[in-house]
């Protein structure tokens, strides 16, 4: 529902402040999530200019029969409940439908990895350790939720459910995905973990590759021409929400953020800075241990960052979930290069990833959506 046709439903004389912070609240979709005095009084602004109402705050406190303060502040956050609703169906002669639980998000951040250890284990730690963790979840289900929470600078905390696949690959990703999604409905969902590294850009052990898109490089035909079998790929790449992408230029190459994290590991570290990259990330079910490879699927993708196995799984699980669909990204870090491969950097790679992933959620929530 936009303001404009709540606004245009009544005549001025009944546009009161009232009825304008009521409307701008379920514009908000505060009949779904907590809103602050802030939030409404910026989107009244944007509208009404001058003319918009003063103490937004001092009305929320009025409006008792109306709204209801649901998160101790600061910022106090306000839920719009039925009865605003109704009084809003009144005053403007508008059905007002709105959506049922069931199609209404329900947490915040959805994590899916694929190992226990050392990727999910890594996750677990950044937001306080095991003990600030908690399953939730039916037992019916396969997989093994758990529940934590990740502080915000204003006070707030966003609800995060993590869990991992239930082995390696594209499948059991895309499983474990919808299966979270459906049963928490998370506004964004971060596959967070390891992967190998392409050669070029300077990349270390530990830098971060964002998938954008994420490509199945083996989708394709096989087929064989003058005797010599040849590969004709078919991909149906997926990539970021635009604002999601946008957000996210501001930490690539050499940021300040990443020397952050590395003070906050007490193993060895790469001898060069680590950075972000974002770009093409090839998904298939296969462990390669062999760098031609790598020049081979980068004969399709020239500007591919990395390889592993899961993120497509995520990404298309995701593209195809139930409306409103959450956004998706996939943070992992480079464990090795795709040639004799080695254990010695996967636990350094799993802390990068979840520390990054963790940190850029923690600053950046409120720029990737108004009313997150």
């Amino acid at each position: 529902m936009e303001i404009s046709s709540l606004m245009s439903a009544v005549k001025p004389r009944g546009r009161t402040d009232q009825y304008l912070i009521l409307s701008a609240m379920l514009c908000l979709d505060a009949h779904i999530t907590p809103v602050t005095a802030k939030q409404i009084s910026d989107l009244l602004k944007l509208h009404l200019g001058a003319k918009s109402p003063a103490n937004v705050n001092a009305s929320l406190r009025a409006y008792k029969a109306y709204v209801s303060p649901k998160e101790k502040g600061p910022p106090l956050k306000w839920f719009l409940v039925e009865k605003g609703m109704e009084y809003l169906r009144i005053a403007s002669g508008l059905s007002l439908a709105t959506a049922a639980a069931s199609d209404s998000f329900k947490s915040d951040i959805g994590i899916v990895c694929a190992l226990e250890n050392p990727e999910l284990a890594a996750v677990i730690n950044v937001l306080g350790g095991p003990s600030k963790w908690a399953e939730v979840g039916d037992a019916r289900h396969t997989h093994i939720y758990r529940e934590g929470r990740l502080p915000m600078v204003d006070g707030t905390a966003l609800r995060v459910v993590a869990t991992t696949s239930t082995s390696m690959g594209l499948t059991a990703a895309a499983i474990a995905t919808t299966h979270l999604v459906l049963q928490f409905r998370p506004r964004l969902v971060a596959m967070i973990g390891i992967a190998a590294g392409t050669r070029s850009g300077d990349k270390q052990f530990g830098d971060v590759l964002v998938a954008d898109p994420s490509v199945d490089y083996n989708s394709g035909k096989v087929v064989a021409a003058n005797g010599i079998r040849e590969f004709q790929p078919d991909p149906y790449p997926i990539g970021l929400n635009p604002r999601l992408r946008s957000v996210l230029q501001k930490y690539r190459g050499r940021h300040l953020l990443f020397d952050e994290i590395r003070r906050r590991w007490t193993g060895r570290v790469p001898n060069k800075p680590n950075s972000l990259h974002v770009g093409p990330v090839g998904a298939a079910d296969q462990v390669i241990d062999d760098e031609s490879r790598i020049l081979e699927i980068q004969k399709n993708w020239r500007k591919l960052i990395g390889v592993e196995m899961e993120t497509y799984g995520v990404y298309r699980a995701v593209h195809e979930s139930p409306e409103p669909k959450p956004r998706v990204a996939s943070f992992k870090a480079v464990c090795d290069f795709a040639a004799e491969k080695s254990d010695s950097w996967q636990e350094y790679a799993a802390f990068m990833a979840a520390e990054f992933a963790i940190e850029f959620l923690k600053r950046e929530w409120g720029g990737l959506w108004p009313n997150a």
